[in-house]
C-alpha cells in the first residue's frame, strides 16, 4: 500500500498548530503566565496523548521484552511493536518494513547511520558535508568517522541573517559522499 502525503501548500491547508498542541498534554501548561513552548527535542521529545495511551496500555496489560520471550506477554508486546513498525513503514512509504529501525533517540540513530552506513561507504578522500548549526550528536559521529577513514569534513557556515551559505553548500557538496544537515537544527535565534 502506497502512502501519499500532500504538503499543506498543495492542499491549501495551513498547519493547524492549535490542533496539534491539543495532542500534547504537557503543552496545556503555562510557564510565567504564557503557554509552554518546548524546544529541547534533541534531548527529550514530548509525547502526544496517543503515544502516552499506547505506552500505558503496554505497561498495564502486557509489558515484556520484545522478540525475546516465548510466553504470552512477550508475544503480545512483540506483535504490537511489529504493528507499529508496519504502520511507520506505510506512513513513510518504505519499500519494506525491514527498512524501519527503531532507536531510542536521535543520537543513537545518527551514530547508527554514521557507523553502519558510513563505515561501508565513506572512504579516504571522500567529503562529508555538515553545517555549523548541527548539534554535537550529529557532528561528532561524522567527525570521528572522517578521522578513522581519512575523509574530509566540510562545515557550511551561516550568513548574517542566520541562513546557510548557499555558495559554501554548493562548493562543498560537489565532491560530497555524505551530507548531514538537520531540517530543524538545535539552535535558537532571538531578534
Amino acid at each position: 500500500m502506497a502512502v501519499t502525503v500532500k504538503s499543506p501548500a498543495a492542499t491549501g491547508a495551513l498547519l493547524d498548530v492549535a490542533r496539534i498542541r491539543k495532542d500534547f498534554p504537557i503543552l496545556e501548561q503555562t510557564v510565567h503566565g504564557k503557554p509552554l513552548v518546548y524546544l529541547d527535542n534533541a534531548a527529550t521529545s514530548q509525547k502526544p496523548r496517543q503515544v502516552i495511551d499506547a505506552m500505558s496500555r503496554v505497561f498495564e496489560e502486557h509489558n515484556a521484552n520484545i522478540h525475546r520471550g516465548v510466553y504470552e506477554f512477550s508475544e503480545r508486546t512483540t506483535a504490537v511493536f511489529e504493528q507499529a513498525r508496519a504502520k511507520v513503514a506505510r506512513f513513510i512509504n518504505a519499500p519494506s518494513e525491514r527498512e524501519v529501525i527503531f532507536v531510542r533517540n536521535a543520537t543513537e540513530g545518527l551514530n547508527l547511520v554514521a557507523y553502519a552506513w558510513g563505515r561501508d561507504n565513506i572512504k579516504r578522500g571522500d567529503r562529508i558535508v555538515t553545517t555549523v548549526l548541527e548539534h554535537h550528536s550529529d557532528f561528532v559521529p561524522w567527525q570521528q568517522l572522517a578521522t578513522e577513514v581519512g575523509a574530509e569534513i566540510a562545515v557550511v557556515d551561516i550568513d548574517d541573517d542566520g541562513r546557510l551559505r548557499r555558495d559554501q553548500m554548493s562548493r562543498s557538496s560537489a565532491r560530497a559522499r555524505s551530507c548531514s544537515r538537520s531540517r530543524t537544527p538545535r539552535t535558537a535565534s532571538a531578534r
